[in-house]
């Protein structure tokens, strides 16, 4: 893995409620971004592994870059590289301050916030972070019904420019072995 600077690119919340009950990150398209991520090469069964976890959430596309410059400490730059997208594009706050929300910090702090914001949500998955994760952690239908009221909160900030592009994985073409695909630093 390398560190590689990607412009064009930031990363926000998902707009689903992940297997585990958290709130993922997701990228986003954000023009004046100059974001640090992290580049892996893989290999065609470490790519299937990795397409096999991110599945339905997120998308495998492939980025150009032209479009978005990514470049890494050596200063080369990058042609093209795998983003994994989110399917439901990125989280906008619920009081709408925040446009999309930054995505990776404090998930309990997210967490409350998101349930401070919608009576349905706390109904759903209780008062406070750690009920939230109990709930959606052990039941898809509540994570399901949670991604759902995100949704019609208003607060999904679909991101078009990024799931429109050619995709791969499952459901889509498969690329050439070796290629390389880009995360967010832990």
């Amino acid at each position: 893995m390398v560190p590689v600077e990607v412009h064009g690119i930031a990363v926000g919340c998902s707009a689903h409620i992940g297997r585990y009950g958290y709130v993922a990150s997701a990228p986003y398209t954000a023009p004046e971004a100059r974001t640090p991520l992290v580049i892996s090469w893989l290999d065609d069964e470490q790519l299937a592994a990795v397409d096999a976890t991110e599945y339905p959430n997120y998308r495998r596309v492939l980025l150009s870059g032209e479009q978005y410059p990514m470049l890494m400490p050596s200063g080369e730059r990058l042609p093209a590289a795998y983003l994994y997208v989110g399917e439901r594009g990125v989280l906008m706050s619920p009081d709408g301050t925040e446009r999309p929300l930054p995505g990776g910090g404090d998930q309990s702090a997210l967490l409350t916030r998101l349930l401070s914001g919608s009576p349905r949500l706390r109904e759903l998955l209780g008062p406070d972070p750690r009920s939230w994760v109990t709930r959606a952690g052990t039941d898809p239908a509540v994570r399901r019904e949670g991604t759902r009221i995100f949704q019609e909160e208003g607060w999904t900030l679909p991101q078009p420019d990024l799931l429109h592009r050619p995709h791969h994985g499952p459901g889509g073409a498969v690329g050439p072995p070796g290629h390389d695909a880009l995360s967010t630093p832990e």
